[in-house]
């Protein structure tokens, strides 16, 4: 009886870590969601922002995002993953606090820039609950990220609407600094301990997160494993590690699922919420219309945590593309047909608007995630940081790329090519997946490592990596 309570005991202080890591992707969301509600209380102010000005705002808070995001992946091999995360405060705290005394648009840019740094910087915090996690819990755990990111987002719709944006600033500046407090007692991860060598104090963090001294020796034995694979390497071995199948082929994946999740606009409804709105035809006030998709971004960001824990990668991700691309399709269609017509004078004149709902809930059930989630996976321990660095800066270069772009394809394309660009994505995100996503969902971080480099399927987890293999 002593044993079950005392692995309970555990599983929650495992959750409780988790939570006070993923309290920086709080501040992520209030960092990607602030544009949304900057912009238009910017139109009715003294700062006489312009179309080119408004897209500067928006593209600002993802331009240094990969700059950030690089860096963490050196970070997290020098001060550790822990230390990494923590710091990233410090640019959150800075940022917000530009934009908050925010006397002209140079502040805001700066502001912007240096919370996209922050956001980037945060890109370790998947590296870190992949490597404190058990198998059967890693995706839970790791979803509880765009669960609270989509929390983010909500807040700082809300304190849009109710608030004036340098109240609001403040308010984020406050999240940042209670996100660098709680997280200054979390533990760090064992195999990155057992990485520099502090084998006793991988151990102990390990029994305080499996609660049995058996599961942590036979994981310790697993790390150890990795560990030996990293030892004695110079600069030009540790270069020369994108040679590995295990390195190149886990790159080439992420790198084209996260141009197809960029490609699906998943992120343009993000940063853009309010103006997408407005260009659809609001049912209601845009403002209020962009709180009620950030309210079902949270629950649906639950939801999809939940999912990700019982069905697999490869599920989800079709799953949700299939209805992402349908729900696109929809709004395309009738805009073509009606977008001409004064908003009264259309039929069903909300249909675009739960189009638009629609695909932010498929969004959440696995297509947002995955491509996170699966960086602190599909790597080996030796390049696991600095190549989680390099993928996030790349997946953050893409955002940064379709924000900025946007108001000129909306310009070039019109609204419903856009959103028939968003389905057309997302349809070949369905194919990309049944071909080439690997299955992870229940294999220790080991097991997928040496999946990449074996050639060999599992039977419980068919795993179509073999595609790659040239």
């Amino acid at each position: 009886m002593f044993l079950a309570l005392n692995q309970q005991w555990t599983h929650v202080y495992a959750l409780v870590v988790a939570v006070a890591i993923q309290t920086t992707s709080i501040s992520i969301g209030m960092g990607q969601g602030f544009s949304a509600v900057l912009l238009p209380q910017l139109e009715n102010s003294d700062l006489h922002v312009d179309t080119e000005d408004a897209s500067w705002i928006a593209s600002l808070g993802v331009i240094s995002t990969p700059i950030g995001a690089l860096a963490s992946g050196l970070l997290a091999e020098t001060i550790g993953r822990k230390w990494t995360i923590e710091s990233t405060a410090i640019p959150f705290l800075l940022g917000w606090i530009l934009m908050a005394v925010a006397q002209g648009k140079l502040w805001l840019y700066c502001g912007r820039f240096v919370t996209g740094f922050a956001i980037g910087m945060a890109a370790t915090c998947y590296v870190y609950l992949a490597e404190i996690s058990r198998p059967s819990e890693r995706g839970m755990i790791a979803a509880l990220g765009p669960v609270c990111v989509s929390l983010g987002v909500l807040m700082v719709y809300s304190m849009g609407y109710f608030l004036d944006w340098h109240i609001a600033c403040v308010v984020c500046a406050a999240m940042a600094a209670f996100s660098m407090f709680v997280i200054h007692f979390a533990p760090e991860t064992p195999p990155y301990l057992a990485s520099k060598g502090q084998y006793h104090k991988a151990q102990e963090v390990l029994v305080l997160l499996r609660g049995n001294a058996d599961e942590a020796e036979k994981e310790m034995t697993q790390v150890l494993q990795s560990v030996n694979k990293t030892k004695k390497m110079t600069w030009q071995e540790y270069v020369g590690q994108v040679k590995d199948p295990a390195v190149w082929k886990p790159f080439l994946i992420l790198i084209v699922f996260f141009i197809c999740q960029e490609g699906s606009g998943i992120y343009v409804i993000v940063y853009y919420a309010n103006d997408l709105f407005q260009n659809i035809g609001p049912v209601l006030d845009s403002s209020v219309e962009s709180i009620i998709v950030g309210t079902v971004r949270l629950v649906v960001s639950a939801i999809g945590a939940a999912c990700i824990q019982r069905f697999g990668r490869r599920t989800l991700a079709i799953f949700a593309s299939i209805g992402m691309g349908l729900s696109m399709a929809g709004a395309s269609a009738y805009v073509y047909a009606y977008g001409h017509l004064a908003q009264a004078d259309r039929p069903f004149n909300y249909f675009p608007f739960v189009c638009v709902v629609v695909h932010v809930v498929m969004s959440m059930m696995g297509m947002l995630q995955l491509p996170w989630l699966m960086i602190g996976e599909l790597f080996p321990l030796k390049v696991r940081g600095v190549m989680s660095g390099i993928v996030s800066s790349l997946a953050y270069l893409f955002i940064f790329a379709i924000v900025k772009v946007y108001p000129n394809l909306m310009a070039w394309f019109q609204l419903w090519g856009m959103l028939a660009f968003f389905s057309v994505t997302s349809a070949c995100t369905v194919v990309f997946v049944f071909f080439f996503l690997p299955e992870t969902q229940g294999s220790s971080l080991i097991e997928i490592e040496n999946s990449f480099r074996n050639n060999v399927k599992s039977k419980e987890n068919p795993d179509p990596v073999y595609i790659l293999r040239i």
